[in-house]
């Protein structure tokens, strides 16, 4: 097929464009004007060839008409990620408005699949003790959960109304970039591991390799079979055994300082604070603090079965996200 894109320079875009050219697609990408074009054939090889860059803003209906014209289906990957409200704003604008405007604008054209990368944010915090992909959408708790949550109650609008919409719900993706970059989830640990002190406390991480996530929508990316949500949560970490695995991957010693739940959410409230004024690290905020002292588990068994997929061992993807030049995500 003829797949329009968003997103997909990103860090979970790349990998997943790099799979969908792998299965014969062919790729119409839609970049940013600010972003460098020259950078793009080498982050997809050979494939390259059968990508069609559109230079365009995704807060522009004319540029998302652009792209979706001719395509057979598209995959939605762009937005503003991030843990704190700093840049709420374009977050709303991105997240949020550009999303209905492409979801409707394809259902309206007739594009299937529809498939819209969501984030297991727009379903936390959640009344079901293990979240699956029909748990209630949540309220959300920072800038970037509210607009996640907003475009996922237009996404399931358009599931209702019968639209082909495939929706993704990736927990923290780890696993480096393929231009060896991490994701913002990696951003968030990389202080502890250069500091060699984290703390010690009760809670854990949902986390999946960013190679499965592009797995899923490559395997989503078939046309005629209707609306469907897939959550792709991989493993839940225990947060002292996630510090363990990157102590080793590091080979530093990273000393641990006991912390109450509690404190290390109030400390994530005056980051949010004091970021609104000041660059903070994108990695930690009350949002972030609070997904690691409360996750829950998800069940992935959907995901898993009517795609044939397997998850692949996580713990190798978060040594792989340690930026030390002796590791490797295994293929």
């Amino acid at each position: 097929m003829k797949v329009a894109v968003t997103g997909g320079t990103g860090y979970v875009g790349a990998h997943t464009v790099h799979r969908l050219l792998a299965d014969g697609h062919d790729i119409r990408l839609l970049v940013h004007p600010d972003e460098p074009v020259e950078q793009i054939p080498p982050l997809f090889g050979a494939g390259a060839a059968r990508v069609e860059v559109l230079t365009g803003d995704i807060r522009d209906p004319a540029a998302i008409a652009r792209l979706l014209d001719g395509c057979d289906s598209v995959l939605h990957a762009a937005g503003v990620v991030g843990t704190d409200d700093s840049r709420e704003t374009l977050m709303w604008e991105v997240n949020t408005a550009a999303t209905a405007t492409l979801l409707t604008r394809a259902a309206f054209l007739g594009l299937d699949p529809i498939v819209h990368v969501a984030s297991y944010s727009a379903l936390f915090p959640s009344p079901d003790p293990v979240i699956g992909p029909d748990s209630p959408t949540a309220p959300g708790r920072s800038a970037y959960g509210r607009t996640k949550a907003a475009a996922d109650r237009i996404a399931r609008a358009l599931q209702d109304a019968g639209a082909p919409v495939v929706i993704t719900y990736p927990s923290s993706v780890v696993g480096p970039g393929l231009d060896g970059g991490a994701g913002i989830t990696a951003t968030g640990w990389a202080p502890m591991v250069e500091a060699g002190v984290a703390p010690r406390l009760r809670g854990g991480m949902a986390m999946i390799d960013v190679r499965d996530v592009a797995d899923v929508h490559a395997a989503a990316m078939r046309p005629g079979r209707g609306p469907r949500r897939y959550l792709c949560g991989g493993e839940l970490i225990e947060f002292n055994e996630l510090i363990d695995v990157l102590e080793r991957a590091s080979g530093r010693h990273i000393r641990r300082i006991p912390l109450a739940p509690s404190i290390f959410r109030g400390a994530g409230r005056v980051a949010d604070a004091v970021g609104r004024f000041l660059p903070v690290g994108a990695g930690f905020s009350y949002e972030a603090a609070w997904l690691l002292t409360a996750a829950a588990p998800t069940d992935d068994s959907r995901t898993l079965s009517e795609l044939g997929l397997t998850w692949r061992p996580v713990r190798d993807a978060l040594a792989a996200s340690v930026d030390d030049p002796k590791q490797a995500v295994p293929q």
